[in-house]
């Protein structure tokens, strides 16, 4: 190259070619051939035929049986091969990364408005109150405008998979007819090499219900839904590395906050924000009519306990204590949250998922109360029956009462209570009386008064005269054909 620029310049400066010649040091010759020829200088290295190229078809049938590289060089060794290991070795080295490039390369396809939708998800480790909790990021995204929805949810089944792509269909307002997704088995059964797909009958339900055609894209090739599969990276680096939060709600927020941000910033190849080519795709998209819940999301049904509590993953929840012994319905929200339905499918409660194994049973909201209730029906139940006691006996029942406190303690009013019941039948005086004379030598129990009422005649029993009850008239004549008896042709 500098030969050839030193004979351009001295051309230039008028000097002839034997006096180039003899300054370079070059033939006569090659000057002309430089000054003939515009183009600069280019050196073509020299190919020179590989043995190997001969046998090429050979090598290509072994490398579809699986060879290694020491069985394939064998059987060439057999067919006359003179050459070395090592250079069949680079041989099919050479022949991989060939068949890699390939592989690799990678067509970009622009889709029109309103025509695909890309689902995917991410799993990621979250400090939430200090304490690690996997997660799993949601993404669906618009093809042509780049549009993203992200939610997130604590497991990864086939009802959390297809919530996630219906939340996103309510937040773009409408549908786009193709969707492209990954393999996973909530999805996918099968797919083949040839392209042939099984996809799972819940996910061909849920499709059917918002007019999808699934597409799922080639097994172990990502980049086939490159638009939802590389922003993922930008989410990762910009929004959850490095995040901590206090709890679910706060991480709620931010994704929402970041998920809008995103949507409002220019495309970095597109040049202009997702929500401005939005715009233009929404009346595209077609419109859903609304989905029963139940036919895409099945509910778990649960036995509520005598004590007003569910069992999910574990730990109790408490549900009304009206519901006890009988059958609810749980559906799963992401496995973040549940809704509990009554037998007849009325909604009772929402409940939030705890994120931690319970070390005790949680306390019941109802039990406090009811609880409470009984604690002031039973005080009020003896208060009257202290009340009972004083009105019957008077002054003499007051002192009884506070001497029997001091005795029997805790079984005051069982003792009141079987002193009140000996009026039936010994009368009140009587057991006045009684009470009186306990008093003066401090005697304090039922059977102390029991024991004095014991000699005293009992009080006659009233007669019972059935004439004498006034029951109401009620006509009970009938007629006959109640008696009537249905004959059988034939009898």
């Amino acid at each position: 190259m500098y030969r050839w620029q030193q004979v351009k310049t001295m051309r230039a400066d008028g000097d002839s070619i034997k006096k180039i010649a003899r300054a370079l040091k070059i033939s006569k010759n090659t000057v002309r051939k430089y000054l003939r020829d515009p183009n600069p200088p280019q050196f073509n290295p020299r190919e020179y035929p590989r043995e190997l190229d001969k046998h090429r078809q050979e090598i290509d049938k072994m490398l579809a049986k699986k060879y290694i590289g020491t069985r394939v060089y064998k059987e060439l060794t057999k067919q006359g091969y003179q050459g070395s290991l090592s250079s069949v070795h680079r041989f099919l080295q050479a022949i991989k990364e060939g068949d890699e490039r390939s592989e690799l390369a990678t067509t970009r396809v622009e889709t029109p408005p309103g025509r695909q939708m890309q689902y995917d998800w991410k799993v990621w480790s979250l400090p939430v109150g200090g304490q690690p909790l996997q997660i799993y990021l949601h993404e669906t995204v618009l093809a042509y405008s780049r549009k993203k929805h992200y939610s997130f949810s604590l497991t990864i089944t086939a009802q959390d998979v297809m919530r996630a792509i219906a939340d996103a269909i309510q937040f773009f307002g409408g549908v786009a007819p193709e969707l492209v997704i990954d393999n996973p088995k909530q999805m996918v059964i099968t797919h083949t090499r040839d392209g042939i797909v099984h996809y799972t009958e819940d996910f061909l339900k849920f499709c059917g219900l918002y007019g999808i055609q699934p597409e799922a894209c080639q097994n172990y090739r990502a980049r086939t839904k490159g638009k939802a599969e590389r922003p993922f990276y930008y989410v990762q680096e910009q929004f959850l590395r490095g995040l901590e939060v206090d709890n679910l709600q706060e991480f709620e927020i931010g994704l929402a906050n970041f998920r809008d941000e995103y949507n409002c910033r220019p495309h970095s190849t597109l040049k202009e924000p997702p929500e401005e080519r939005f715009k233009r795709e929404r009346d595209y998209l077609r419109a859903v009519a609304p989905v029963e819940p139940t036919i895409v999301y099945p509910r778990e049904h649960k036995r509520v306990s005598n004590d007003g509590y569910i069992s999910c993953d574990g730990n109790l929840y408490p549900v009304p204590m009206r519901l006890c012994l009988r059958t609810v319905w749980v559906e799963s929200f992401y496995g973040r949250m549940f809704k509990v339905y009554d037998e007849k499918g009325a909604l009772i409660c929402e409940k939030e998922v705890c994120l931690r194994r319970q070390s005790e049973r949680p306390v019941h909201p109802e039990h406090e109360e009811m609880n409470r209730m009984y604690q002031e029906k039973k005080a009020g139940a003896r208060s009257a029956l202290v009340i009972r006691f004083e009105l019957a006996f008077g002054e003499a029942g007051c002192s009884y009462i506070t001497g029997l406190r001091d005795q029997a303690g805790p079984n005051l009013y069982w003792h009141l209570k079987e002193i009140l019941q000996y009026q039936e039948l010994y009368g009140s005086e009587a057991v006045a009386s009684a009470i009186k004379e306990c008093l003066s030598f401090g005697a304090y129990h039922k059977n102390s008064v029991r024991r004095l009422l014991d000699g005293k005649k009992l009080q006659a029993p009233v007669e019972f005269n059935p004439a004498a009850v006034n029951y109401p008239r009620v006509n009970i004549k009938r007629t006959l054909s109640c008696y009537s008896r249905e004959v059988l042709f034939g009898e």
